[in-house]
Order: structure tokens, then C-alpha cells, then sequence
């Protein structure tokens, strides 16, 4: 519990640093000490394809609950259930006071460098412009982190790799060893679990959505002094895990895998 006390006021003084109140007010009387802010990207050749809430959805319950919204697609997949219910589970673990509502902004908003952690999913669609490239690397060197999920196979791989030398040429993807820091900041991940989608969950099927590639992986960014700037969590899909960690059918072992991965993420987000 030490450790634990110990992080989270890392993590406070951290994010005092970083973020500022959001338009919207919080449930809480006090302003938000995070925001789970989604990234909305150009892919497959149009500018903010999906279904941009900006900070006007106002999740239903806070944290869990039997509610699922229309989702977008995209960058916007899952999302907002996604983002509700993420954010009440980072709450009820940390006590932390949350935005409770998605965040979303645009990549070239500059109102994103205010927050030091960013989730990017479905990016094996991406389809970065130049503008954009060079807005999310001055995002990543002046300290911000994004979580990238949600993306299948090679193919997809190999195009988000593609995007992100637009971003970084001098830099190259490496799988995370389980001894790396970002899975050792709140919760100790010892092994890396294929989180399957809500219909594999349920349904128990395969875990994997392409056969050309079928184990997850965890691959890591880094900058030449060793922090890490980008995390994937390839070949499975966090965001499910989050939505549907009501579902009865959805497994509780990969609901628990995926908060447990999204917070670690967060707190070496804040702390680094």
C-alpha cells in the first residue's frame, strides 16, 4: 500500500503540471485530475473519419452500468462506452478525481498538448498528413504518451508502422519485455493476454481476427533517453474489454487485463 500511495501522489504532482479544467464540469466538486482524451486521425484518405463527440457526450452513469451506446468507427470505436466506463474503473482503483465524460480532440488541436496521455484506436487505418505527423511528434517530445489499440494482423501493423515513420524515421517499434517499467507502475503485469473483442469473448471463440499473425504483442516507442513515447497493444482489442466488462458473457480475466494494462499506461503517462 506504500507503493501504491507513493505512485499516485507522483501521479498528482505529475498531471498539476499538465492539465487544466475542461469546459464541462466533473462529477466531483474538485477539477479533474485526468482525462481520458481519444485522438481523432485522418484514415483511409479522409480527415476525421468516424464520430466526433468532442466533450459534448455526457455518459449516462459513472463508471460501469448496463449501457451501451451507438459507437463510432475508426478512430471513434467503442467510444464513448469505452471512455464512461474506463474512466469509472480508473476512479473506483486510485480515487483519483476524473473527467467523467470522453474527451476527444482533434490531432491538430493544440489544446491536445495540455493532456500528457492519449488513446488512439483502429490505427491500422491510419492515413497521417504531413501536418499531422509533425503535430503528434512535437506532442510526443514535449512529454505526452499515446496508447494505440485495436489493430489486427500484418497488414494493419505494417500500415501503422508506416504512419508512424512519418512521425519518427529514427526511430523503430520493440516488443516490451515484462520487465519494462510501464508494466510495473500501478499493477505488476507478469504476462501478456490476448484480449479478444466483445463477439470472440462472448462467444468463445478464437481470440485472434487475423490468421496471419495470431499472438498479441506489446510493442514500445522510445526516445534516446529510454522513455517511452508510444505503446500498442497489438492484436487485441482494450477497448471491448472496457465497454462490455458489464456483459456477463464477456470473461472477467480479460476485462481485468485491460484495466489493468490501461492504468499502468496512464501513471507512466503522468509519472515520465
Amino acid at each position: 500500500m506504500k507503493r501504491v500511495a507513493a505512485l499516485l501522489l507522483v501521479l498528482l504532482a505529475g498531471a498539476s503540471c499538465w492539465l487544466t479544467a475542461h469546459p464541462l464540469a466533473s462529477t466531483s466538486k474538485e477539477s479533474p485530475e485526468f482525462y481520458f482524451t481519444r485522438i481523432a486521425y485522418s484514415e483511409n484518405g479522409s480527415h476525421g473519419y468516424g464520430r466526433f463527440l468532442g466533450n459534448r457526450y455526457v455518459c449516462p452513469e459513472f463508471g460501469g452500468g448496463n449501457f451501451f451506446p451507438p459507437q463510432g468507427m475508426g478512430w471513434s470505436m467503442d467510444s464513448p462506452g469505452a471512455d464512461c466506463k474506463f474512466m469509472g474503473g480508473v476512479h473506483r482503483l486510485t480515487g483519483l478525481s476524473v473527467f467523467p465524460n470522453p474527451n476527444m480532440v482533434e490531432i491538430l488541436d493544440d489544446s491536445i498538448f495540455k493532456y500528457p496521455y492519449a488513446y488512439m484506436a483502429e490505427v491500422g487505418g491510419m492515413d497521417l498528413s504531413g501536418q499531422e505527423a509533425a503535430q503528434l511528434r512535437e506532442y510526443l517530445l514535449r512529454g505526452g504518451f499515446i496508447h494505440a489499440d485495436d489493430f489486427w494482423g500484418l497488414e494493419e501493423k505494417a500500415n501503422f508502422e508506416y504512419e508512424m515513420k512519418k512521425v519518427f524515421p529514427e526511430y523503430s517499434f520493440e516488443v516490451l519485455p515484462l520487465s519494462d517499467q510501464a508494466f510495473h507502475t500501478f499493477f505488476d503485469v507478469d504476462e501478456i493476454i490476448q484480449i479478444p473483442g466483445q463477439g470472440s469473448g462472448c462467444g468463445g471463440g478464437p481470440t485472434y481476427e487475423r490468421y496471419d499473425d495470431r499472438e498479441a504483442r506489446v510493442y514500445g516507442l522510445k526516445d534516446d533517453k529510454g522513455r517511452l513515447m508510444v505503446v500498442t497493444t497489438y492484436n487485441s482489442d482494450l477497448g471491448d474489454a472496457w465497454e462490455y466488462m458489464d456483459l456477463p458473457c464477456y470473461p472477467a480475466k480479460y476485462s481485468g487485463q485491460a484495466y489493468r494494462l490501461g492504468l499502468n499506461f496512464m501513471i507512466y503517462a503522468a509519472t515520465h
